[in-house]
């Protein structure tokens, strides 16, 4: 089943606020960083992507097929990533960070999901080191991926605060109001997801 206009609209959305997000956390840090690189994860690359986080999340968002809901949740997951470890964001290590993120979300909430190597050819990574970054995560976490329904309105507020300062266009209501979509994504052309 296709995606609706409207969740195609709503996926845009999230994904132009969630990208400014990141941004801005990793512009902030790149200062810290400089100075003190901390401690170097599986998740750092040797040189900065080409490819920006807008594009990037873009990416994602069009050949993972994953539900909106996963980029809210993907983001709560980086947060607890960041809180639980000290871990800084920062423009070597936050697109790993993401597509790990997304491809989490997607196999915890969505009833449909690609196999790790698919995600890593979407995400531009190895699907050995796409494996070794899900274990890695997961551990870092401490395998948290259950999300309360008021944590997850508390981050869907906060993403639609973000859009409203940055005069961007409104993110539609939080989807999970009273009733989780249910209505699984359709997987791009040729492509077989996992049970």
């Amino acid at each position: 089943m296709d995606s609706t206009p409207a969740q195609v609209a709503e996926g845009k959305a999230v994904i132009k606020v969630l990208s400014a997000v990141l941004e801005r956390l990793v512009s902030a840090n790149s200062k810290i960083a400089s100075s003190d690189p901390g401690v170097i994860t599986r998740f750092h690359a040797l040189k900065p992507p080409s490819i920006a986080v807008l594009p990037y999340l873009e990416r994602i968002h069009k050949y993972a097929s994953c539900s909106t809901e996963c980029f809210i949740l993907a983001l709560i997951y980086v947060d607890r990533l960041i809180q639980r470890n000290n871990f800084l964001l920062t423009e070597l290590n936050v697109h790993r960070v993401v597509i790990t993120a997304v491809m989490l979300a997607a196999k915890f909430f969505d009833d449909q999901y690609f196999n790790n190597a698919y995600y890593a050819k979407v995400g531009g990574v190895p699907a050995v080191e796409m494996n070794a970054l899900e274990v890695e995560f997961l551990f870092r976490i401490n395998f948290a991926l259950h999300t309360t329904p008021e944590l997850y309105h508390k981050y869907h507020n906060e993403l639609v605060t973000h859009a409203a300062a940055a005069n961007a266009p409104p993110l539609p209501p939080n989807p999970l109001g009273d009733v989780v979509s249910m209505v699984p994504p359709s997987p791009p052309h040729g492509a077989q997801p996992s049970p």
